[in-house]
């Protein structure tokens, strides 16, 4: 599978609100955003920091992919739901890592605060 199919499938799963995103990662994973806020090391770990911010996500939409190799970077427009049922809309970049046809490497970028506070309002 290449790269843009496999970071592909791996929104597709969000869109469909199933489990596959959890087996597309490599046990040594790595998640973390921009500013080290938020650091995940091992597939355990990363599906497990994933799991609250998914539950939160209405719908993940690529805009954008550039792949390089075992690279991409994804411009993703999320809608998020709030536990109120209030909606907002986010752009975030991701940037992807690929190693032996697993994810190995994700970096995102967004504006944890206005998310956090989202959620929370």
């Amino acid at each position: 599978m290449s790269t843009q199919d496999l970071v592909q499938r791996y929104y597709d799963s969000l869109n469909q609100k199933n489990d596959v995103w959890q087996t597309l990662y490599g046990d040594d994973a790595v998640f973390l955003d921009a500013s080290k806020t938020l650091n995940a090391n091992g597939k355990a770990a990363v599906i497990q920091s994933f799991v609250p911010f998914l539950k939160g996500i209405e719908k993940a939409k690529v805009k954008q992919m550039i792949v390089e190799g075992d690279e991409a970077c994804a411009i993703v427009s999320y809608d998020y739901i709030n536990p109120k049922g209030a909606m907002m809309n986010q752009d975030v970049a991701e940037v992807w890592k690929v190693d032996n046809g697993k994810l190995a490497k994700l970096v995102i970028y967004f504006d944890l605060t206005a998310y956090r506070n989202f959620m929370r309002s």
